[in-house]
């Protein structure tokens, strides 16, 4: 399912409607670049090597990939929609949403759930990472024929305390569901539910490429019909 760039936040006992423009946006790991809303545009990351986000080990937190990202009150999240492209070459070349549950006290335990397109095994695939403590990795197949670079549009969506992954297949009409994940909304867990989340944009290169002169190239990473969805 589609959703339009809508968003609704509740003001007190009564509901509201705002602006989408209200919504500030930033940058983690791009500096230079201004922060823009995706919201009804496109952008294109230019993503450096050597980044990722990615926590193997409780001492390998790796936030280091340019994220575009917004703040939402995690009580009135519903849904992140958009879709990524990117000339996919190089191992886990990847692009796609992160929703981010931060962790003021220790950023380093943050949690987050990253989605979208991954490059291995020399294809690109739909990868999710969940991360409560450590980061856990999917792989699943992409089954729509495509010309040029792979594209897929990914969903986050909120269903009561989980949080569900999909691809949007056929035009939009269709999705398949790629993750569950039940920690993401569950105020009962050890770690608790943090007030507000993070949503937006990435791109990471954790590979450099190979030849000489190459090993600094950046992968341009594209994204379009971002939307927001919130109650």
């Amino acid at each position: 399912m589609l959703f339009t760039n809508i968003a609704w936040l509740l003001a007190g006992s009564a509901s509201a409607s705002i602006s989408t423009s209200s919504f500030k946006w930033h940058w983690l790991n791009n500096p230079g670049v201004e922060p823009v809303s995706p919201i009804g545009r496109s952008i294109t990351i230019q993503v450096p090597p050597d980044t990722d986000i990615w926590r193997p080990a409780l001492s390998k937190h790796n936030f280091t990939a340019p994220y575009l990202y917004t703040t939402v009150p995690t009580a009135h999240f519903q849904s992140v929609q958009v879709t990524v492209t990117g000339p996919w070459k190089t191992l886990y070349d990847q692009g796609g949403l992160v929703v981010s549950f931060p962790n003021h006290r220790n950023p380093n335990a943050t949690r987050f759930i990253k989605a979208g397109i991954e490059f291995n095994d020399g294809t690109p695939a739909l990868g999710v990472v969940a991360t409560d403590i450590l980061s856990d990795w999917s792989l699943s197949p992409i089954t729509e024929k495509q010309t040029g670079n792979a594209k897929a549009t990914i969903l986050v969506e909120r269903d009561g305390t989980d949080a569900w992954v999909y691809v949007l297949e056929n035009q939009g009409k269709t999705r398949r569901a790629l993750r569950q994940v039940t920690w993401a909304f569950n105020e009962d867990d050890a770690q608790g539910l943090a007030k507000e989340i993070e949503v937006g944009i990435y791109g990471a290169k954790p590979t450099e490429e190979s030849g000489e002169g190459h090993s600094r190239d950046k992968i341009a990473v594209s994204f379009s019909g971002f939307s927001l969805k919130t109650v």
